[in-house]
């Protein structure tokens, strides 16, 4: 196996706040550009690419952020913790580099993921995704999840709320 392909998943520090911008900057420009008007878009790349120093430096952040790299580039990034609406663990977020999808990164990040949250007490856990966002879908229902038939409304600040879909996930078996 050569080096650049393994996946080093670790916590991240606020140094990598460009890398995980730019991430989520790139997964959403990708795998939303049938589902916003362009120009909202656009605009929203650049607020997720430079929203992540804030974020990471404050402290406040809740929850955890795991990135996954490949040959010391991060790949993908996940943040997630305990829902503030009923305390169950959630995923907030889960993007991947668009060069990245189909390696196996994420898949390897998430597994991270469930495994942290297991070890914090959580038997289940959610995410939400844009009902549109089918290789989001699809990535969930290859990890284990289902589609719960929670649904709900978001405003993205457009003023035109999109239809996002929830999926949950046993997680019961990772406990050790």
């Amino acid at each position: 196996m050569r080096l650049d392909t393994l996946t080093l998943v670790r916590e991240a520090r606020t140094a990598d706040s460009a890398s995980i911008g730019e991430v989520h900057a790139e997964a959403w420009r990708v795998a939303y550009r049938d589902l916003f008007e362009s120009r909202f878009l656009a605009a929203q790349v650049e607020l997720r690419r430079g929203q992540w120093k804030d974020m990471l430096a404050g402290g406040d952040l809740p929850g955890t952020v795991l990135l996954a790299e490949r040959g010391h580039r991060v790949a993908a990034f996940s943040h997630f913790g305990t829902s503030a609406e009923d305390g169950k663990g959630e995923i907030f977020a889960c993007y991947a580099r668009p060069s990245a999808w189909g390696t196996g990164v994420a898949s390897t990040l998430m597994q991270r993921v469930q495994e942290a949250l297991a070890e914090a007490r959580h038997r289940d856990i959610r995410a939400w995704t844009l009902s549109g966002a089918n290789r989001s879908r699809h990535f969930y229902r290859k990890e284990g999840f289902r589609e719960s038939g929670r649904r709900r409304e978001w405003d993205y600040g457009d003023g035109r709320p999109v239809l996002e879909l929830e999926y949950v996930r046993s997680i019961r078996h990772l406990r050790h």
